[in-house]
């Protein structure tokens, strides 16, 4: 049985740097960081409800309404 991707461990360094970058996105409850062979991205489980949020917010994140 494979791993899927969004599985696969996130080395610390890389989620620090992401979310240094990440603005409220590193500090919301909504914010889930998921990594692929090559990088890691930061996804807002938010949109899976709600259309209005997107799912790969633009980075750094400085306002949103959804944030909690």
């Amino acid at each position: 049985m494979t791993t899927p991707e969004a599985a696969l461990p996130v080395e610390p360094a890389e989620v620090a740097l992401l979310r240094a970058k990440a603005g409220l996105c590193a500090r919301c409850r909504h914010g889930e960081v998921l990594r692929s062979k090559r990088s890691a991205f930061l996804r807002c489980a938010r949109a899976d409800g709600d259309e209005r949020f997107p799912r790969y917010p633009g980075l750094p994140v400085v306002a949103c309404r959804g944030f909690e």
